[in-house]
């Protein structure tokens, strides 16, 4: 793999560290840790295990760019293009986001991309987060790259699975996270079921093969190795390989001072109890007599309506004490769209007098020194995070903690107010709270020596599992194999809800596409709650239709991953609180579209029936085969893809639309055509439609419709009715044909929306056994038929055909999908380049 050398290059590490880290307070920049300046050399680590507030972000970015940027040629070679930074929660995604730019932007180093596609060695730095994106990062393949998302968002789309994104972009992204990345698993201690799923994908990769070096680093201060030691990730014959603090860091003044740091535990005089009503009264009083005028006062509870009902009492009190200014009291959780969101964080941030009330999602990763802390008893690992936001950097010589324990007299099965714990791990917490008087670094690592984790029995992805998820095709009922015992534990899983204010019939049949800043998380739980009572609307991909789900609808329950849109008046959502259920109906929900919504282009040029825009350019087939293997060039150039699998994808970008000769496209889109040349046939349009389906006329002269139709697999099928079977890359060429749009690939199969022949004829996606196709200039010299026997199960079928390259140990899953989303990223960059927008 290719790697770009920015020039002039710096004279070591230490130096090109102080250039990234300038900043207004740090006009100079900052010297690396011994330990972030060994990152930057040598073998990468499996685990990096540092304490908080140490600069693990830092490293691990820094470390990455310089190995890719400025190392030693055969270190450049080896580093993976793109870094996939993967964290627990939402909240820590857009800090993340948010320091990347800032290194890559100062202007020593000056790699940031600032717009899609600029500079062949700029850097995008992209947040997955669902719904609609605009800096298009998955049409650079072959440009270095941050990727920045929560576990959901990353390990769906790295299963195939792709959370609150459409199914037929699943092969692409499902590629790019799969090949040439270097995976950073951060705050480990928080995702559950991830570590196992990210340990496995580790092993898979390294197993059945990919392009470039795959590489893992979990990290967090509590960091362990049972998680990583999976069936098919074991422990290496000579351990882990660990990145952990030196002698030389231990002596700096800046990490004794943070380790030293002195923090005061004492045990609140209340309790936690499930039929405690007073309980947000208790913390919110705690929260005010123990506040210490113009400093920040952190509470963090376990529960997202907890920390609602504390955040309600404080602003109760404020009627009582004027004292504590409205706008300098702040409520942060998982369950808020992002505007919210952003802004009750801007509190947290700031300096000054502040309560800020949070659940878990401020426990890792947020760089904030509390001088007051109150938290609930939480399992170990999660209290030494939360202990870290106190005191953070050893500023404060009167720093304290205060932790409230549960009081729960039943046996807890049916009680869920210990809930997303266990009471055996909060057990645990009490006992090694037992007589501790400082919370400190260095007192709770001494105790994480004690600490024996619960044993927990998770759903670990297997082999069969992971090669299973390469197809994408959906079984007769519609539904998909579900990731979501793969991605988090069982009470986590989410759904993502957007509202909008239609007034007309629901659902409209343009504009309801979500921007990523519209999207509010909801627990699974309790979005099916809310079925019980309202209804919301997904969308169903195989049928192109909006599904109406809960109350009155078609199915009565959401499953996760998906984007659910929902009436603003059904409510469920308030600014102030974030999403919550008892909400519902008491007030609509303020409406913010943040974006331009609707299908995004690659989506539009693949739907089933033609929707052409009138503001594109009409573009021939040969022109358009020409300006995809262009681009299919250009990309190769970068990545050096093996010889014999360059020039099968070259073949492919000139087989990709021949399908598009077929007259079904060509009635439609011949409608107001100008005059080609003798031979040619048009791929594109430049005006909108009549209206009318793909069709085609049949030798009465009758109109014939031909819904779903789809170009690509007749362009397969025509390249394997005009290449003898014993070429040596006709599957392979056939396959990535077939699956530039996403929606044929493993398997050929009619739907059941489609027009059926008379007569006992083979038919699929539009395509009838028998169909003539062409001539194509410079392809086809004169006409063939379209053979769709391969449809049929059984030897040297389509099926058996796929599934032996899938398996081809010098293919495999992770290959295969690499190469087909090269095509379609390459037919992507030539239609935008040829309605006038920039590749």
């Amino acid at each position: 793999m290719v790697a770009i050398q920015k020039s002039p290059s710096f004279k070591d590490y230490r130096a090109f560290f102080k250039a990234a880290t300038k900043s207004e307070t740090a006009p100079d920049g900052f010297d690396p840790f011994p330990y972030q300046e060994r990152l930057s050399g040598g073998e990468l680590p499996q685990i990096l295990n540092i304490p908080t507030g140490a600069g693990k972000t830092a490293a691990v970015i820094l470390a990455w760019l310089w190995r890719r940027r400025f190392a030693d040629e055969e270190t450049r070679k080896a580093t993976p293009r793109r870094l996939v930074y993967c964290l627990p929660m939402r909240v820590l995604v857009e800090q993340t986001r948010d320091e990347a730019k800032r290194w890559l932007k100062n202007k020593d180093i000056d790699f940031l991309a600032e717009k899609p596609g600029e500079g062949e060695d700029k850097i995008a730095v992209t947040v997955l987060m669902g719904g609609e994106d605009t800096d298009k990062w998955d049409y650079y393949p072959e440009r270095d790259a941050i990727i920045i998302g929560t576990q959901d968002m990353l390990l769906s789309r790295a299963l195939n699975r792709g959370y609150a994104m459409s199914r037929y972009r699943w092969p692409v992204h499902y590629a790019l996270l799969n090949n040439d990345c270097l995976w950073v698993m951060d705050e480990v201690q928080l995702m559950g079921v991830g570590v196992e799923t990210s340990a496995q994908m580790q092993a898979f990769r390294e197993k059945l093969g990919c392009y470039g070096n795959p590489t893992t680093i979990w990290m967090s201060a509590t960091v362990g190795e049972n998680q990583l030691a999976t069936v098919d990730h074991p422990v290496p014959k000579n351990g882990f390989l660990h990145h952990a603090l030196e002698e030389d860091d231990l002596s700096l003044d800046t990490i004794g001072k943070r380790l030293k740091a002195k923090k005061a535990i004492s045990k609140a005089g209340f309790c936690l109890d499930s039929e405690d009503v007073d309980y947000a009264e208790n913390v919110a009083g705690l929260l005010i007599e123990k506040h210490k005028k113009g400093t920040l006062t952190l509470c963090i509870v376990n529960q997202v309506k907890r920390a609602q009902n504390v955040f309600r009492s404080l602003k109760s009190n404020q009627k009582q004490n004027p004292a504590y200014s409205i706008a300098r009291i702040a409520l942060i959780h998982s369950r808020f769209r992002q505007k919210e969101r952003d802004a009750w964080t801007k509190v947290l941030e700031e300096e000054g007098d502040r309560i800020v009330v949070a659940t878990q999602a401020v426990e890792a990763g947020v760089d904030v020194s509390a001088q007051t802390l109150v938290t609930e008893i939480a399992p170990w690992p999660s209290l030494v995070q939360r202990f870290g936001r106190c005191n953070r950097y050893g500023e404060s010589g009167n720093a304290e903690i205060i932790w409230i324990d549960l009081n729960l007299e039943s046996d807890g099965d049916e009680d869920t107010t210990a809930l997303p714990y266990s009471m055996a791990e909060l057990e645990k917490s009490k006992v090694l709270l037992d007589g501790i008087a400082d919370g400190g670094v260095e007192t709770v690592r001494r105790k994480m020596a004690e600490y024996v984790p619960e044993e927990v029995t998770r759903q670990v992805i297997r082999r069969k599992d992971a090669v299973d998820l390469f197809d994408t095709t959906a079984d007769l009922t519609g539904s998909d194999l579900d990731v979501s015992r793969f991605v988090r534990d069982g009470v986590d899983t989410d759904v993502q809800f957007y509202w909008r204010e239609l007034v007309e019939e629901f659902p409209p049949k343009e504009n309801v596409y979500p921007s990523r800043g519209e999207l509010c998380p909801v627990s699974i739980g309790d979005a099916n709650e809310f079925a019980k009572k309202y209804a919301g609307f997904v969308w169903n991909p195989l049928e192109a239709r909006w599904m109406k789900v809960g109350k009155g609808g078609e199915a009565d329950r959401f499953f996760p991953g998906q984007a659910v849109c929902v009436q603003a008046s059904e409510g469920g959502y308030s600014e102030e609180l974030g999403w919550d259920g008892s909400y519902a109906a008491k007030k609509p929900v303020p409406v913010s579209v943040l974006a331009p919504s609707g299908l995004r282009e690659e989506e539009r040029d693949g739907a089933d029936e033609q929707s052409f825009d009138g503001d594109g350019k009409w573009v021939t087939l040969s022109s358009h085969c020409a300006d995809v293997l262009r681009e299919i060039g250009l990309i190769e150039s970068s990545l050096v893809l093996p010889k014999d699998q360059g020039a099968a994808l070259e073949t492919a970008a000139r087989w990709h639309d021949v399908g598009k000769a077929h007259a079904a496209f060509q009635n439609v889109v011949n409608e107001g055509a100008p005059q080609g040349a003798p031979g040619e046939v048009w791929a594109k349009s430049g005006q909108k439609n009549n209206g009318h389906g793909y069709y085609v006329i049949a030798e009465n002269g009758i109109r014939v419709a031909r819904p779903h139709f789809r170009h690509e697999l007749a362009s397969a099928l025509a390249w394997l009715c005009a290449h003898p079977a014993e070429h040596p890359y006709s599957d392979l060429i056939a396959y990535i044909i077939a699956a530039h749009h996403g929606k044929v690939r493993l398997s050929i199969r009619s739907i059941p929306q489609e027009s059926k022949p008379h007569e006992d004829t083979l038919f699929a996606r539009g395509v009838w056994q028998g169909d003539a196709l062409g001539p194509v200039r410079g392809l086809l010299e004169k006409p063939i038929s379209l053979d769709l026997s391969v449809m049929q199960l059984g030897e040297g079928s389509w099926l058996e055909r796929m599934l032996s390259l899938r398996d081809d140990k010098n293919m495999g899953v992770f290959r295969l999908a690499y190469l087909e989303a090269l095509l379609r990223i390459a037919d992507w960059r030539a239609s935008r380049r040829e309605d006038g927008g920039v590749g």
